[in-house]
């Protein structure tokens, strides 16, 4: 089939050896616009962990140093056999059909690469069609919002699918690993796509009763890497969720040749009645250990003023300062994050225990300053923290990694994850990871029950979440 883009093979430039060309990550992300902040106003702390998991993967993405982006959105427009390539010299759209026009995005785009997209996507025959002088639509713009605030401004390609049950999505994948290899590229690619839409009575679509049994599937291929498997759920259960997730991660499976290192599923919830899964599909084995590697070392010196930081704190409050906790520098410290606070007696027994799961304050540094002070001085199973106290005293600081989602306690680690269990109506409960009495997540789960006052046979949902855990030493005093 002939392409309406290209009609002959374009022209490449050779990339410095140094810098290895090809898909280098691909990662899934949701694209509600509630999860934009000046969207969501005040219902945006309901979807919290799937902004914060966006957050985690657009640094993901930026930390591979892609020359360029490649979005697929499954709203933009549609052939139905062609595929579309935006071609216009910038990328541009807003927010304003949800009441924030000021929030708006303009990104270059890479002529040559989506050129070279559609010159492979000839030799496999697919069609291709340019879509010009159209604002992007939210498939595209949500991903990329979060990519601009890491810090993305360079060069993009988005993609539109065919009409479902039309061929020509493997193929597809295959035609952007192609064009990468061959101009070459150095490419992220974000696979734009939400979940089931039929979750509560309030969701979008309407509520069906099976719906949320897509989600569990989807959500379990994707964590096992089976990501071929995707195309066999039961195209009667994707109809029914109303999704739009599974194509355009089909196309990133094939973009990174059905390969999984590094994958995870950073955090799955539906706060609003739709399916918003975070997750990464691939990421370039190389990179992916010297970020880990990097990033643990960034966080073992950075942490560790944390639990110096939350007695200061609580000595500040009790001599009546009004000191605030210094600004945030490096990588680790300045983004929000969930904090517990833990204060111990020198013998190791409890002395109270605070924190948040979404962070109320603008970085690590606030966060943890505040949820000191809620531990020594609000904890309600404890009389407050006095000054004569403080020598004797041991203090904590456990930073939280994004929730994930888990179908069951066969999921559950108690010694390496914590876990929150949230009923129907919202209570929930959260006990911390690496609690010496809990050997079990049965143990797990009862406790976070009890701490949330939901009965042992209420339906609940489960999600687990892994720590960054510093503590005093011995000889800390005030």
């Amino acid at each position: 089939m002939k392409s309406n883009v290209a009609n002959e093979k374009p022209r490449f430039t050779r990339l410095s050896q140094a810098c290895e060309p090809g898909v280098v990550c691909a990662v899934l992300m949701p694209h509600a616009p509630i999860l934009v902040p000046e969207v969501g106003g005040k219902r945006e702390d309901a979807a919290a962990a799937s902004r914060e998991a966006m957050r985690t993967a657009a640094k993901y993405v930026l930390d591979h140093r892609p020359q360029t982006v490649v979005v697929i959105s499954p709203h933009s427009p549609r052939q139905e056999v062609a595929f579309g390539l935006w071609m216009d010299d910038l990328l541009q759209g807003s927010f304003s059909q949800f009441n924030a026009p000021q929030v708006n995005l303009s990104l270059p785009l890479d002529r040559s690469f989506a050129e070279a997209i559609a010159a492979e996507a000839q030799t496999r025959n697919l069609e291709t069609w340019a879509i010009h002088q159209r604002a992007l639509d939210h498939g595209a713009l949500v991903p990329l919002w979060f990519l601009a605030e890491a810090g993305w401004s360079g060069a993009t390609v988005i993609l539109s699918l065919n009409h479902p049950d039309n061929d020509g999505l493997t193929a597809l994948g295959e035609a952007i690993a192609a064009a990468a290899k061959t101009l070459p590229r150095r490419v992220a690619f974000i696979a734009s796509g939400d979940m089931s839409h039929r979750l509560t009575a309030n969701a979008p679509c309407g509520f069906h009763p099976r719906a949320h049994q897509f989600d569990e599937t989807f959500i379990q291929l994707v964590r096992a890497g089976e990501f071929r498997q995707l195309a066999r759920i039961a195209s009667e259960l994707r109809e029914l969720a109303a999704e739009d997730a599974v194509d355009t991660t089909l196309v990133a499976g094939a973009a990174v040749n059905w390969h999984t290192s590094g994958h995870r599923v950073l955090n799955y919830e539906g706060p609003f009645g739709v399916g918003y899964g975070v997750a990464i599909l691939f990421a370039e084995n190389l990179a992916s250990t010297e970020i880990e590697k990097a990033r643990a070392n960034q966080k073992e010196h950075a942490g560790a003023i944390l639990p110096d930081l939350a007695r200061r704190s609580v000595s500040e409050a009790l001599h009546g300062s009004t000191a605030r906790p210094p600004a945030p520098t490096g990588d680790y410290l300045p983004p929000p994050r969930g904090v517990f606070v833990t204060i111990r007696h020198r013998d190791g027994s409890l002395r109270g225990c605070v924190g948040t799961v979404t962070p109320v304050r603008d970085n690590l540094l606030e966060e943890t300053w505040r949820n000191a002070r809620a531990a020594a001085f609000r904890d309600n199973r404890f009389a407050p923290v006095t000054a004569g106290e403080m020598p004797y005293l041991r203090f904590e600081v456990s930073v939280l990694h994004p929730p994930e989602a888990v179908v069951s306690e066969a999921e559950l680690d108690p010694r390496h994850f914590g876990v929150i269990v949230t009923a129907g109506d919202g209570r929930h409960g959260l006990l911390l990871p690496g609690i010496a009495e809990i050997r079990t997540a049965e143990q797990q789960v009862r406790c976070a029950r009890k701490k949330g006052w939901i009965g042992p046979d209420e339906p609940v949902a489960l999600q687990r979440f892994q720590v960054d855990h510093f503590e005093e030493s011995d000889g800390s005093k005030i």
